[in-house]
């Protein structure tokens, strides 16, 4: 990847049309994987959700350290104090339980963690229903208010079963997830983020960062589209 991709696809007036943040619309989820590669040392993040601006959540990836996201709501001070652990180099699991310290709603939120340690994720008892969650050597994928409860594992086997670069890999892994049924009300925001060594033109370490902030149908497509046109400029 010689070059970062930054693109960002807005529909402002479709989030008016449809009622949007603002007009308050009908609950949905989310569904995320994080992943790995130690032969390039990138760790990456594709996620999905019923609400717009997924993107803004994924901001918490540190090509030196790992990432974190966060599901249930905006927690800043979790992705935060997690990273940190995972720079100190605790495990992703024992991050997660630091990052969780205090936090009175803990029991709502799924939080995925990994690093060149491995992969962690907690559900809490109480996150929204059909949650659930797939822990894999290289990569973690959960979900709440999912269609079907599989759609995690889905996501991991299409991604074990992908070779190529991390960045399509994760893009495949969204597509199963999204074939696998998704989450409640589709998907209408997405974003796709790759942090690691070789970003020349990257803030942050970034290669990779895609994001459909709100599409009235079918926002994977819609990254996945975005993908390819990028891809065809960039060729990265």
């Amino acid at each position: 990847m010689p070059a970062i991709l930054l693109a960002t696809a807005l529909a402002a007036a479709s989030i008016a049309a449809r009622g949007g943040p603002q007009g308050h619309p009908a609950p949905g989820g989310t569904y995320s994987i994080l992943a790995h590669d130690p032969v390039t040392g990138e760790f990456g993040v594709a996620s999905a959700s019923h609400a717009p601006l997924i993107g803004v959540n994924l901001d918490f990836l540190d090509p030196a350290v790992g990432g974190v996201i966060v599901h249930g709501g905006p927690h800043l001070a979790i992705n935060r104090k997690v990273l940190t652990a995972l720079g100190d180099s605790l495990a992703p699991a024992t991050a997660i339980k630091v990052g969780l310290v205090g936090v009175p709603d803990r029991e709502r939120l799924q939080v995925l963690a990994t690093s060149a340690l491995g992969t962690a994720a907690f559900t809490g008892e109480r996150a929204e229903e059909r949650a659930a969650q797939e822990i894999r050597e290289l990569s973690v994928a959960a979900g709440q208010r999912l269609e079907d409860p599989g759609v995690p594992a889905a996501m991991q086997d299409a991604f074990e079963a992908s070779d190529g670069p991390l960045a399509d890999r994760l893009l495949i892994a969204l597509k199963a997830g999204r074939d696998a049924g998704g989450e409640t009300g589709g998907a209408h925001s997405a974003a796709l983020l790759v942090v690691g060594p070789g970003a020349r033109f990257a803030t942050r370490g970034r290669l990779v960062d895609l994001r459909v902030d709100f599409v009235p149908g079918d926002a994977v497509a819609a990254l996945d589209r975005l993908r390819a046109q990028v891809d065809s400029v960039y060729e990265v």
